[in-house]
């Protein structure tokens, strides 16, 4: 008989995938209508220096709007022909012994999983890049004493944070590293 979980969490392909493909185009939808309501009526949709005249600032945020729409649109139908025919589950399951990490085949990216006795995991560590020019960047690793680490994503849309705050509490070290650029 195997240890109580401290957590044992499961999240299903099809359902994480469903929820995207519902967001997303709310999410769409929504963007284009407030763009098209912040181009001005009387803005001319043609390609001239006499067009350009008839746009404000507004009308250049709406264009933006509508165009990320499409964009996030296009790049949903590439990712609906990615998910098609995947399947399983995610499945996180902490005991005061082991951890489960288990990943199956999914679209949303490349991720790797693991099953491993506490006491062979080295270290967790939470490595946050600070950009000057971009939005901050945070990375979520495993690192093992005899193999290489891993990198823990957060497509199941679960806070990866909280679940190594968890592990820490499990007796696993935690390391929190800053870097810039």
């Amino acid at each position: 008989m195997s240890a109580k979980p401290i957590f044992d969490i499961r999240k299903s392909v099809s359902r994480r995938n469903l929820e995207y493909m519902i967001i997303m185009p709310i999410i769409a939808v929504l963007f284009i209508a407030v763009g098209l309501w912040l181009v001005p009526g009387d803005a001319v949709w043609a390609l001239s220096f006499e067009a350009l005249e008839t746009w404000n600032l507004w009308g250049f945020l709406g264009l933006f709007l509508i165009l990320t729409a499409l964009y996030h649109l296009a790049k949903l139908i590439l990712f609906a022909r990615r998910a098609a025919g995947t399947s399983g589950e995610w499945r996180f399951r902490l005991t005061q012994d082991d951890l489960l990490w288990q990943v199956p085949d999914h679209a949303h990216g490349p991720e790797e999983g693991f099953h491993a006795p506490l006491s062979a995991i080295k270290q967790l560590e939470h490595i946050t890049i600070y950009r000057s020019e971009q939005a901050d960047e945070n990375q979520y690793w495993v690192h093992f004493h005899d193999h290489p680490s891993i990198q823990l994503r957060e497509y199941t849309g679960y806070s990866i944070r909280a679940l190594m705050d968890k592990i820490h509490q499990a007796g696993v070290p935690f390391e929190r590293t800053l870097r810039g650029d």
